[in-house]
């Protein structure tokens, strides 16, 4: 079976449902997108980085493993978390993004914004530059 091609459950490549959750550390929060941000959800992705956001969040954190699609209204709310962050002096982290994800994160030069971590306490380690 292709990209292209439904499962046999009648399910669309960018069907897995889509759900965000949110760890809040002390100045830090680790934002997790899991299943297909599609055009339908894809505004919450901005809406919920920019909200864990406070005066003392230095760093934010998106375990992306699980994330198997995003709309490019959902790369924009990463662009939002991440202007937002560094108005804090803060940095935005993306943690292993799915292969196809992390092509059109390149594509789109973005790794050039994001840094890129193999695990969360990886991207929580590192010092904010």
């Amino acid at each position: 079976m292709n990209a292209q091609t439904p499962s046999r459950t009648g399910r669309g490549p960018h069907d897995a449902p889509f759900s965000i959750s949110v760890e809040r550390l002390p100045d830090a929060a680790v934002v997790r997108l899991c299943g297909s941000c599609t055009m339908e959800v894809a505004s919450a992705v901005g809406e919920r980085l920019v909200a864990q956001i406070t005066p003392t969040t230095r760093l934010l954190v998106v375990e992306a493993s699980k994330l198997d699609f995003l709309e490019s209204t959902g790369l924009g709310g990463m662009v939002a978390g991440y202007l937002r962050i560094r108005r804090n002096r803060g940095d935005l982290r993306l943690v292993k993004p799915q292969p196809a994800i992390m092509a059109l994160l390149e594509m789109t030069r973005l790794t050039q914004l994001f840094r890129v971590c193999d695990s969360v306490e990886e991207a929580l380690r590192l010092p904010i530059l």
